[in-house]
Protein backbone atom coordinates (compact mmCIF):
# COMPACT_ATOMS: atom_id res chain seq x y z
CA UNK A 1 0.00 0.00 0.00
CA UNK A 2 1.45 2.89 -0.66
CA UNK A 3 0.42 6.59 0.79
CA UNK A 4 1.15 10.11 -1.26
CA UNK A 5 0.12 13.24 0.67
CA UNK A 6 0.61 16.55 -1.65
CA UNK A 7 0.14 20.37 -1.10
CA UNK A 8 -1.80 21.92 -4.02
CA UNK A 9 -2.27 25.73 -3.70
CA UNK A 10 -3.67 25.63 -0.08
CA UNK A 11 -5.54 21.76 -0.17
CA UNK A 12 -3.93 19.00 1.31
CA UNK A 13 -4.50 16.27 -1.25
CA UNK A 14 -4.28 12.19 0.24
CA UNK A 15 -3.88 9.60 -1.95
CA UNK A 16 -3.72 5.91 -1.21
CA UNK A 17 -2.81 2.92 -3.84
CA UNK A 18 -2.98 -0.38 -2.90
CA UNK A 19 -5.86 -3.63 -2.64
CA UNK A 20 -8.03 -2.51 0.28
CA UNK A 21 -7.45 1.05 -0.52
CA UNK A 22 -10.94 1.24 -0.32
CA UNK A 23 -11.67 0.70 3.89
CA UNK A 24 -10.40 3.96 3.92
CA UNK A 25 -14.00 4.95 3.11
CA UNK A 26 -15.23 3.77 6.36
CA UNK A 27 -13.16 6.79 8.14
CA UNK A 28 -15.04 9.49 6.82
CA UNK A 29 -18.11 9.71 9.54
CA UNK A 30 -18.98 12.94 7.90
CA UNK A 31 -22.66 12.71 5.39
CA UNK A 32 -21.71 11.45 1.97
CA UNK A 33 -23.30 11.66 -1.46
CA UNK A 34 -22.23 9.01 -3.44
CA UNK A 35 -21.94 9.54 -7.48
CA UNK A 36 -21.34 5.82 -8.36
CA UNK A 37 -20.93 5.16 -12.18
CA UNK A 38 -23.64 3.00 -13.81
CA UNK A 39 -21.20 -0.14 -14.30
CA UNK A 40 -19.70 0.02 -10.97
CA UNK A 41 -21.31 -3.29 -9.13
CA UNK A 42 -20.61 -2.64 -5.12
CA UNK A 43 -22.43 -3.21 -2.30
CA UNK A 44 -22.04 0.32 -0.51
CA UNK A 45 -24.69 -0.28 2.37
CA UNK A 46 -21.87 -3.66 3.33
CA UNK A 47 -19.12 -1.03 2.72
CA UNK A 48 -20.22 1.48 5.02
CA UNK A 49 -22.17 -0.51 7.33
CA UNK A 50 -25.31 1.45 7.61
CA UNK A 51 -24.29 4.35 7.33
CA UNK A 52 -27.00 6.94 5.92
CA UNK A 53 -25.54 8.19 2.02
CA UNK A 54 -27.21 9.22 -1.08
CA UNK A 55 -26.91 7.41 -3.94
CA UNK A 56 -26.88 9.03 -6.83
CA UNK A 57 -26.16 6.41 -10.07
CA UNK A 58 -24.05 7.66 -12.77
CA UNK A 59 -24.45 6.97 -16.59
CA UNK A 60 -21.53 5.71 -18.59
CA UNK A 61 -19.50 6.75 -21.43
CA UNK A 62 -19.64 11.07 -22.34
CA UNK A 63 -23.02 10.70 -21.81
CA UNK A 64 -22.49 11.33 -18.26
CA UNK A 65 -20.62 14.77 -18.97
CA UNK A 66 -23.57 16.52 -20.22
CA UNK A 67 -24.96 19.82 -19.05
CA UNK A 68 -28.62 18.68 -18.68
CA UNK A 69 -27.09 15.52 -16.25
CA UNK A 70 -24.84 18.00 -13.97
CA UNK A 71 -28.26 19.79 -13.76
CA UNK A 72 -30.27 16.45 -12.99
CA UNK A 73 -27.56 15.92 -10.21
CA UNK A 74 -27.88 19.17 -8.59
CA UNK A 75 -31.86 19.39 -8.86
CA UNK A 76 -31.38 15.73 -6.62
CA UNK A 77 -29.37 17.38 -4.17
CA UNK A 78 -31.46 20.32 -3.52
CA UNK A 79 -34.19 17.19 -2.85
CA UNK A 80 -32.45 15.66 -0.56
CA UNK A 81 -31.57 18.68 1.42
CA UNK A 82 -27.61 18.72 1.05
CA UNK A 83 -25.41 20.61 3.03
CA UNK A 84 -22.00 22.12 3.16
CA UNK A 85 -21.18 19.51 5.55
CA UNK A 86 -21.82 16.57 2.97
CA UNK A 87 -18.87 14.94 1.29
CA UNK A 88 -19.37 13.82 -2.56
CA UNK A 89 -18.01 10.81 -3.06
CA UNK A 90 -17.25 9.82 -6.80
CA UNK A 91 -16.98 6.21 -7.23
CA UNK A 92 -16.44 5.40 -11.35
CA UNK A 93 -14.28 6.03 -14.26
CA UNK A 94 -12.92 9.12 -15.46
CA UNK A 95 -15.84 10.87 -16.65
CA UNK A 96 -17.50 10.09 -12.89
CA UNK A 97 -14.71 12.07 -11.34
CA UNK A 98 -15.09 14.85 -14.07
CA UNK A 99 -19.19 15.44 -12.88
CA UNK A 100 -18.23 14.76 -9.10
CA UNK A 101 -15.93 17.31 -8.99
CA UNK A 102 -17.86 19.92 -11.37
CA UNK A 103 -20.51 19.26 -9.07
CA UNK A 104 -19.23 19.52 -5.67
CA UNK A 105 -17.34 23.00 -6.79
CA UNK A 106 -20.08 24.62 -7.68
CA UNK A 107 -22.94 23.30 -5.26
CA UNK A 108 -23.22 25.67 -2.38
CA UNK A 109 -19.85 26.68 -3.36
CA UNK A 110 -18.11 24.08 -2.69
CA UNK A 111 -18.65 20.12 -0.80
CA UNK A 112 -15.59 17.90 0.27
CA UNK A 113 -14.45 15.48 -2.71
CA UNK A 114 -13.22 12.18 -2.42
CA UNK A 115 -12.42 10.21 -5.93
CA UNK A 116 -12.13 6.63 -5.69
CA UNK A 117 -11.49 5.74 -9.71
CA UNK A 118 -12.50 2.45 -10.87
CA UNK A 119 -10.60 2.30 -14.04
CA UNK A 120 -6.53 2.59 -14.72
CA UNK A 121 -7.68 5.81 -16.83
CA UNK A 122 -9.30 7.61 -13.91
CA UNK A 123 -6.42 6.01 -11.11
CA UNK A 124 -3.62 7.68 -13.45
CA UNK A 125 -5.02 10.62 -15.25
CA UNK A 126 -8.79 11.77 -14.55
CA UNK A 127 -8.75 12.03 -10.60
CA UNK A 128 -5.96 13.73 -10.33
CA UNK A 129 -4.98 17.29 -10.46
CA UNK A 130 -8.46 19.11 -9.85
CA UNK A 131 -9.47 19.60 -13.62
CA UNK A 132 -13.19 19.16 -13.44
CA UNK A 133 -14.95 19.94 -16.86
CA UNK A 134 -18.33 18.77 -18.93
CA UNK A 135 -19.15 18.94 -22.43
CA UNK A 136 -21.19 21.10 -24.03
CA UNK A 137 -22.72 21.80 -27.69
CA UNK A 138 -20.14 18.52 -28.84
CA UNK A 139 -17.38 21.00 -27.55
CA UNK A 140 -15.28 18.31 -24.90
CA UNK A 141 -14.57 20.11 -21.27
CA UNK A 142 -15.49 23.28 -21.93
CA UNK A 143 -16.87 24.34 -18.82
CA UNK A 144 -14.95 23.25 -16.39
CA UNK A 145 -13.59 24.09 -13.04
CA UNK A 146 -10.62 23.69 -10.63
CA UNK A 147 -11.39 22.16 -7.59
CA UNK A 148 -9.03 19.54 -6.17
CA UNK A 149 -10.23 16.42 -4.15
CA UNK A 150 -9.41 16.19 -0.33
CA UNK A 151 -8.75 12.07 -1.11
CA UNK A 152 -8.19 9.61 -3.46
CA UNK A 153 -8.89 5.95 -2.95
CA UNK A 154 -7.08 3.89 -6.25
CA UNK A 155 -8.17 -0.14 -5.04
CA UNK A 156 -6.23 -1.93 -7.04
CA UNK A 157 -9.24 -4.27 -7.23
CA UNK A 158 -11.33 -2.56 -9.26
CA UNK A 159 -9.09 -3.59 -11.86
CA UNK A 160 -9.83 -7.34 -11.51
CA UNK A 161 -12.63 -6.88 -13.78
CA UNK A 162 -11.43 -4.94 -16.84
CA UNK A 163 -11.01 -5.93 -20.30
CA UNK A 164 -7.78 -5.99 -21.17
CA UNK A 165 -8.97 -3.04 -23.64
CA UNK A 166 -10.06 -0.65 -20.79
CA UNK A 167 -6.21 -1.97 -18.89
CA UNK A 168 -5.08 -0.45 -22.57
CA UNK A 169 -7.40 2.36 -22.83
CA UNK A 170 -5.26 3.69 -19.43
CA UNK A 171 -1.86 2.97 -20.32
CA UNK A 172 -1.70 5.50 -23.26
CA UNK A 173 -1.99 7.86 -20.57
CA UNK A 174 0.97 6.21 -18.70
CA UNK A 175 2.77 6.34 -21.74
CA UNK A 176 2.14 9.78 -22.27
CA UNK A 177 3.74 11.14 -18.91
CA UNK A 178 7.03 8.51 -20.02
CA UNK A 179 7.56 10.28 -23.57
CA UNK A 180 7.49 13.66 -22.46
CA UNK A 181 8.46 13.66 -18.65
CA UNK A 182 10.12 10.18 -17.22
CA UNK A 183 12.37 8.07 -19.26
CA UNK A 184 13.13 5.50 -16.73
CA UNK A 185 9.08 4.85 -16.92
CA UNK A 186 9.53 4.58 -20.56
CA UNK A 187 12.23 1.61 -19.93
CA UNK A 188 10.07 0.56 -17.31
CA UNK A 189 7.40 -0.02 -19.44
CA UNK A 190 9.39 -1.76 -22.02
CA UNK A 191 10.68 -4.15 -20.04
CA UNK A 192 7.75 -5.32 -18.40
CA UNK A 193 4.91 -5.48 -20.97
CA UNK A 194 3.98 -8.77 -20.16
CA UNK A 195 3.40 -8.50 -16.18
CA UNK A 196 1.78 -5.10 -16.46
CA UNK A 197 -0.82 -6.40 -19.29
CA UNK A 198 -1.60 -9.40 -17.02
CA UNK A 199 -2.33 -7.23 -14.22
CA UNK A 200 0.08 -7.74 -11.30
CA UNK A 201 -0.60 -6.13 -8.90
CA UNK A 202 3.36 -5.00 -7.42
CA UNK A 203 3.73 -3.93 -11.51
CA UNK A 204 0.20 -2.01 -11.74
CA UNK A 205 0.35 -0.47 -8.19
CA UNK A 206 4.01 0.92 -9.34
CA UNK A 207 2.78 1.98 -12.54
CA UNK A 208 0.23 4.15 -11.02
CA UNK A 209 2.37 5.43 -8.30
CA UNK A 210 4.98 6.77 -10.52
CA UNK A 211 2.14 8.35 -12.51
CA UNK A 212 0.29 9.81 -9.62
CA UNK A 213 3.75 11.20 -8.61
CA UNK A 214 4.90 12.77 -12.47
CA UNK A 215 1.03 14.28 -12.41
CA UNK A 216 1.48 15.77 -9.25
CA UNK A 217 4.73 17.29 -9.23
CA UNK A 218 3.52 19.23 -12.13
CA UNK A 219 0.52 20.36 -10.99
CA UNK A 220 1.51 21.10 -7.73
CA UNK A 221 3.84 23.95 -9.78
CA UNK A 222 0.99 24.99 -12.19
CA UNK A 223 -2.41 23.99 -10.56
CA UNK A 224 -4.29 26.72 -12.81
CA UNK A 225 -2.46 26.38 -16.06
CA UNK A 226 -1.39 30.28 -15.53
CA UNK A 227 2.70 29.13 -15.43
CA UNK A 228 2.93 27.44 -18.94
CA UNK A 229 3.87 24.19 -17.23
CA UNK A 230 0.65 22.08 -16.79
CA UNK A 231 0.43 22.32 -20.51
CA UNK A 232 3.11 19.35 -20.72
CA UNK A 233 -0.10 17.22 -19.95
CA UNK A 234 -1.64 17.73 -22.51
CA UNK A 235 0.74 16.29 -25.16
CA UNK A 236 -1.49 14.29 -27.45
CA UNK A 237 -4.74 15.64 -26.50
CA UNK A 238 -4.84 18.51 -29.20
CA UNK A 239 -5.41 16.13 -31.84
CA UNK A 240 -6.49 13.89 -29.42
CA UNK A 241 -9.79 15.69 -28.39
CA UNK A 242 -9.70 17.04 -31.96
CA UNK A 243 -10.35 12.83 -32.94
CA UNK A 244 -13.07 12.38 -30.08
CA UNK A 245 -15.07 15.18 -31.30
CA UNK A 246 -14.60 13.44 -35.04
CA UNK A 247 -16.45 10.65 -34.00
CA UNK A 248 -19.06 12.13 -31.66
CA UNK A 249 -16.94 11.18 -28.60
CA UNK A 250 -17.87 7.15 -29.38
CA UNK A 251 -13.77 7.16 -29.71
CA UNK A 252 -12.42 5.88 -26.43
CA UNK A 253 -10.52 9.19 -24.70
CA UNK A 254 -7.40 6.56 -24.32
CA UNK A 255 -7.31 5.43 -27.69
CA UNK A 256 -8.11 9.04 -29.53
CA UNK A 257 -4.86 10.45 -27.56
CA UNK A 258 -2.46 7.25 -28.63
CA UNK A 259 -2.94 8.31 -32.32
CA UNK A 260 -3.08 12.09 -31.00
CA UNK A 261 0.56 11.65 -29.48
CA UNK A 262 1.69 9.59 -32.70
CA UNK A 263 0.24 12.57 -35.14
CA UNK A 264 1.73 15.58 -32.94
CA UNK A 265 4.97 13.78 -32.35
CA UNK A 266 5.27 13.79 -36.23
CA UNK A 267 4.45 17.20 -36.52
CA UNK A 268 6.67 18.25 -34.21
CA UNK A 269 9.99 16.12 -35.72
CA UNK A 270 8.81 17.81 -39.10
CA UNK A 271 8.70 21.50 -37.78
CA UNK A 272 12.35 20.82 -35.85
CA UNK A 273 11.17 20.91 -32.45
CA UNK A 274 11.79 16.80 -31.88
CA UNK A 275 14.90 15.34 -32.24
CA UNK A 276 15.03 12.69 -35.30
CA UNK A 277 14.12 9.27 -34.07
CA UNK A 278 11.15 10.77 -31.29
CA UNK A 279 8.23 8.80 -33.93
CA UNK A 280 9.73 6.09 -33.66
CA UNK A 281 10.17 5.45 -30.14
CA UNK A 282 6.68 6.94 -29.65
CA UNK A 283 4.93 4.68 -31.90
CA UNK A 284 7.35 1.59 -30.81
CA UNK A 285 6.19 1.77 -27.31
CA UNK A 286 2.04 2.17 -27.89
CA UNK A 287 2.47 -0.48 -30.62
CA UNK A 288 4.45 -2.36 -27.24
CA UNK A 289 0.81 -2.51 -25.60
CA UNK A 290 -1.23 -3.10 -28.98
CA UNK A 291 -2.50 1.08 -28.78
CA UNK A 292 -3.81 2.19 -32.21
CA UNK A 293 -1.01 4.33 -33.57
CA UNK A 294 -2.78 5.72 -36.63
CA UNK A 295 -7.08 6.13 -37.85
CA UNK A 296 -7.03 3.06 -39.28
CA UNK A 297 -6.82 0.87 -36.28
CA UNK A 298 -10.08 3.09 -34.95
CA UNK A 299 -13.50 1.60 -35.17
CA UNK A 300 -15.56 4.54 -35.22
CA UNK A 301 -15.85 6.63 -38.32
CA UNK A 302 -14.40 10.23 -38.04
CA UNK A 303 -16.08 13.58 -39.19
CA UNK A 304 -13.27 15.73 -40.77
CA UNK A 305 -15.32 18.94 -40.32
CA UNK A 306 -15.94 17.88 -36.82
CA UNK A 307 -12.45 17.54 -36.26
CA UNK A 308 -11.01 20.53 -37.29
CA UNK A 309 -13.68 22.88 -35.81
CA UNK A 310 -12.69 21.12 -32.70
CA UNK A 311 -9.00 22.54 -32.86
CA UNK A 312 -10.45 25.93 -33.58
CA UNK A 313 -11.87 25.47 -30.01
CA UNK A 314 -9.09 24.57 -28.46
CA UNK A 315 -8.35 26.31 -24.91
CA UNK A 316 -4.79 26.49 -25.36
CA UNK A 317 -5.29 28.19 -28.78
CA UNK A 318 -4.56 32.39 -28.57
CA UNK A 319 -4.66 34.44 -31.37
CA UNK A 320 -4.44 31.74 -34.07
CA UNK A 321 -1.46 29.97 -32.38
CA UNK A 322 -1.73 27.18 -30.41
CA UNK A 323 0.36 26.65 -27.20
CA UNK A 324 1.75 22.88 -27.16
CA UNK A 325 4.03 20.26 -25.10
CA UNK A 326 6.30 18.69 -27.91
CA UNK A 327 8.87 15.67 -26.87
CA UNK A 328 12.46 17.12 -27.55
CA UNK A 329 13.61 13.39 -26.90
CA UNK A 330 11.89 10.89 -24.72
CA UNK A 331 11.83 11.63 -21.18
CA UNK A 332 12.54 15.60 -21.98
CA UNK A 333 9.91 18.38 -23.37
CA UNK A 334 9.54 22.22 -24.41
CA UNK A 335 6.60 24.49 -24.95
CA UNK A 336 6.18 25.75 -28.51
CA UNK A 337 3.81 27.89 -30.55
CA UNK A 338 2.62 26.01 -33.61
CA UNK A 339 -0.03 28.18 -35.93
CA UNK A 340 -3.30 26.86 -35.62
CA UNK A 341 -3.45 26.24 -39.44
CA UNK A 342 -0.25 24.25 -38.99
CA UNK A 343 -1.74 22.32 -36.51
CA UNK A 344 -4.84 21.80 -38.54
CA UNK A 345 -3.03 21.01 -41.78
CA UNK A 346 -1.00 18.13 -39.56
CA UNK A 347 -4.00 17.09 -37.96
CA UNK A 348 -6.25 16.42 -41.59
CA UNK A 349 -3.69 14.40 -42.96
CA UNK A 350 -3.45 12.35 -40.14
CA UNK A 351 -6.75 12.04 -39.42
CA UNK A 352 -7.17 11.06 -43.62
CA UNK A 353 -4.60 8.29 -44.04
CA UNK A 354 -2.56 5.88 -41.94
CA UNK A 355 0.61 7.29 -40.98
Amino acid sequence: MNLINETIGTNNVEIIIGRGALNRLREINENKVILRSKSVNLDLNYLLKGEKFLEIEIPDGEEAKSFDNVVNIIDKLISNNIKRNHYIVAIGGGTVTDVAGFVASVYMRGLKLVNVPTTLLGMVDASIGGKNAINFKNVKNILGTFYQPSLIIDDLSFLDTLSLDEIKKGLAEVIKYALILDYSLYTFLAEHKDAILSKDDEMLENVINRSVENKLNIVKEDEREEEGIRIVLNFGHTIGHAIEAGSGFKIPHGYAISVGMVCEAKMFEELGYAEEGVVEDVIWLLSLYGLPIDVAKLEEKINLNDALNALELDKKSRNDVVLMPTPVRIGEWKKVEVPINVVKGFAQQCLKKEI
